[in-house]
């Protein structure tokens, strides 16, 4: 079991690495398209012809994904939890150690248990989920992607269940088991 928890463990922290120049790298994409979106604008053949709104979409992204982990921090808020996502505490975690306590005294202690082991993996799937989540809104606010703006704010609630697991978990089993 233990492996099986550093291999994921190992994965997590890696999604977790990898968000921080996915964010910065994404932001100064955005504001480029939005400063050359702003400057068409003003050509005689704008391609921004009926959507006027797409560079300033693309500056408003910019800003999230510049400030996306006060940005996920408030989603958790709002979602009632008390997570709080900082960019540089990404690699100091340290993954849980697997013991033989991993069984509890009934199924419901194991499940949770088990999502404890996982925690990392899982919290930062659900921040990868949600960066993706706002990567496809963009495209489909530009008219680049077929997905519907509704899918999208689904998948960002999702990626703020999977950070908040350890919460769901708990609330899950305690409502299963009363």
């Amino acid at each position: 079991m233990q492996g099986f928890v550093n291999f994921t463990s190992q994965v997590g922290l890696i999604f977790a690495v990898l968000l921080h120049p996915a964010c910065y790298l994404g932001a100064l994409g955005l504001f480029l398209y939005a400063g050359w979106g702003f400057w068409r604008q003003a050509q005689p053949d704008n391609p921004y012809r009926g959507r006027p709104w797409v560079p300033s979409v693309s500056l408003l992204t910019c800003g999230v994904l510049a400030s996306f982990d006060r940005f996920l921090t408030k989603a958790n808020v709002s979602a009632g939890s008390t997570v709080v996502v900082r960019m540089s505490d990404a690699v100091s975690y340290t993954p849980t150690a697997a013991t033989a306590t991993v069984l509890g005294a009934n199924p419901g202690e194991t499940i949770v248990n088990t999502v404890d082991l996982f925690a990392l993996f899982f919290q930062s799937f659900g921040a990868m989920a949600c960066l993706v989540a706002v990567f496809a809104w963009e495209a489909s606010i530009n008219g680049r992607s077929n997905r519907s703006r509704s899918s999208c704010g689904v998948q960002f609630v999702f990626g703020i269940a999977l950070i908040n697991v350890q919460t769901l978990a708990r609330w899950i089993v305690a409502t299963l088991t009363a």
